[in-house]
């Protein structure tokens, strides 16, 4: 497989998912760019160039998030396709990612998975 670079003027494709995706856990968590920043040792301006895909995340910052919201690593990365490009069919809306965020918060398995069948039995059913 060939990687095609950009230009320094254009913004990486996978940059721009990766803070997208940020943006995406940062807001259904409701944690402002400030309170972000401040809790990784960057400015709110920095947050903002990661989120928009102007400036990388580092591998560092990028796992030390990770840790922050309690997820893995490779959620930045969920819904790439294979050229690197975004699939906007697979990005979740804000709900789903607040939701599915709080369902993993809680500890006691029995009841996550009691929620879990409360959802689907409530979630309309598709026709066949």
């Amino acid at each position: 497989m060939r990687f095609v670079t950009t230009a320094k003027t254009e913004r990486d494709p996978i940059d721009v998912h990766v803070g997208a995706r940020l943006r995406l856990v940062r807001t259904s968590r409701r944690l402002s760019l400030e309170e972000l920043g401040r809790q990784i040792g960057v400015t709110y301006q920095q947050i903002q160039k990661y989120e928009t895909g102007s400036n990388r995340v580092s591998a560092a910052t990028l796992f030390r998030i990770s840790q922050l919201f309690e997820i893995s690593p490779t959620f930045f990365f969920e819904g790439l396709a294979a050229d690197g490009s975004q699939d906007e069919a697979a990005m979740p809306s804000p709900e789903v990612v607040q939701s599915s965020l709080a369902l993993g918060r809680i500890p006691d398995g029995e009841i996550r998975h009691r929620l879990r069948l409360l959802i689907d039995a409530l979630a309309p059913t598709q026709a066949r």
